[in-house]
């Protein structure tokens, strides 16, 4: 495991300077929260990072207490774990990644056939322009749109979670949809994003939710996630 060191952010490289730039208004848990968090999912805190309060603190611009609310919340999304008190960037063995595409897909194809059914026309709006949107970078080769896919893909499928008008289904969704597949392939199995593959299977779903077919949603939500399940033979190379 890897201590983050203050020197590690004194001079940071323009992607994280734009990743970690201050929000005005923003409150200093958000801002911290919403700091770190970037930082995990960009790959700056890596997994089996030490995560202390000061170095934290200096990262975010914050102080040591926002920052310890910070990560009590990512520890409970799982982007972060508790050893000895200590708390470092989750590592994610290719086991406990296969399980959570599994769980993702069997609770998002369900959630997507409720979907179907009660949808609004407003919602299907949105997911029209997600996805016309993200056509707008789907040749973009930097690092960059990765992150900008990212908040679009998730928009997306927040947007089918909440149509269900479940609290317990969005409950019971929330800690496997809060890990983002995309970080789990990106830094932990290495394998790439395929953006346009993403987006074409984007427009299934959205056909499948505009005619109200609860069988095609769910069946199209389920092979989207898992057409994207890292392979065992990603992981050996990554070993």
């Amino acid at each position: 495991m890897r201590d983050v060191r203050e020197e590690d952010f004194e001079q940071p490289s323009p992607a994280t300077a734009t990743d970690l730039a201050d929000d005005d208004g923003q409150r200093p848990v958000e801002k911290a929260y919403d700091g770190i968090r970037r930082a995990i999912l960009r790959g700056i805190l890596k997994p089996g990072d030490h995560l202390t309060e000061e170095m934290l603190a200096t990262m975010t611009g914050t102080s040591r207490t926002p920052v310890r609310e910070a990560l009590r919340r990512l520890v409970a999304e799982g982007l972060a774990t508790v050893q000895n008190r200590h708390r470092f960037v989750t590592e994610f063995s290719y086991e406990e990644v296969s399980i959570i595409f599994d769980m993702r897909a069997r609770m998002e194809g369900y959630a997507a056939a409720i979907a179907a059914e009660k949808i609004t026309a407003d919602e299907l709006a949105q997911l029209q322009r997600i996805i016309d949107e993200t056509a707008e970078i789907e040749q973009d080769k930097s690092d960059e749109v990765i992150d900008r896919f990212m908040s679009l893909n998730d928009a997306f499928h927040t947007i089918i979670v909440e149509a269900t008008r479940s609290a317990h289904l969005k409950q019971l969704t929330a800690p496997a949809v809060v890990l983002p597949l995309i970080l789990l392939k990106q830094y932990v199995i290495e394998q790439r994003v395929d953006v346009v593959r993403s987006n074409r299977q984007h427009r299934d779903i959205l056909a499948a939710l505009q005619l109200r077919n609860s069988e095609w949603a769910s069946a199209a939500m389920t092979g989207h996630i898992l057409s994207t399940k890292p392979r065992p033979r990603d992981a050996a190379r990554k070993s």
